[in-house]
């Protein structure tokens, strides 16, 4: 094969690639550029962790406004869009177990129902929604450490922000 042959090859697939759509994360919204103000609703908990809800809530305040797509205001009548959702499970089980058959592994998991609602004219429009959007994260214990607790509440913040990322991400993207 020629090398005009092969470069014409590549171009053509070039060509071809760039026309299919492909962007990497972050870098596109499928919402309408006329949305510019988000109100977060505060998610409801349908779990026994008290206090899931509101490191959700810190987290996802953050990760909106690190993206800077929308602008965030304090109560839904300044916003254009509503996100709301309700917390349905948080689950925590043991993964793997030292030579005494104790935990030493656990993995944790969040599902929550999520929507995005256009709340500008006179009937709200659902623009996204995840009836069972959920992330897991695992963490490891020692079970003879202090600290034991601690590590939960932590892998309850680090599955707080990734669950918030891909959220984010799957609302802006329209996944």
């Amino acid at each position: 094969m020629n090398s005009t042959l092969r470069v014409t090859i590549v171009l053509l697939l070039l060509v071809e690639l760039s026309a299919c759509g492909y962007h990497l994360v972050g870098t596109t919204s499928f919402l309408p550029e006329d949305i510019e103000t988000l109100y977060v609703e505060n998610f409801k908990n349908q779990t026994k962790w008290v206090d899931m809800d509101q490191r959700l809530m810190e987290a996802m305040t953050l990760e909106w406004v690190r993206r800077r797509r929308l602008r965030l205001v304090d109560s839904a009548d300044q916003a254009d869009v509503v996100l709301s959702g309700v917390i349905q499970r948080l689950a925590v089980i043991p993964v793997s177990y030292d030579d005494q058959g104790r935990a030493n592994e656990y993995q944790m998991s969040l599902q929550a129902m999520v929507q995005l609602t256009d709340v500008r004219g006179d009937e709200p429009d659902v623009l996204w929604e995840d009836k069972a959007f959920s992330r897991r994260t695992s963490y490891g214990v020692d079970p003879r450490a202090v600290d034991y607790f601690d590590r939960q509440n932590l892998a309850m913040d680090v599955l707080s922000k990734e669950f918030s990322s891909a959220l984010v991400t799957a609302v802006l993207e329209g996944f």
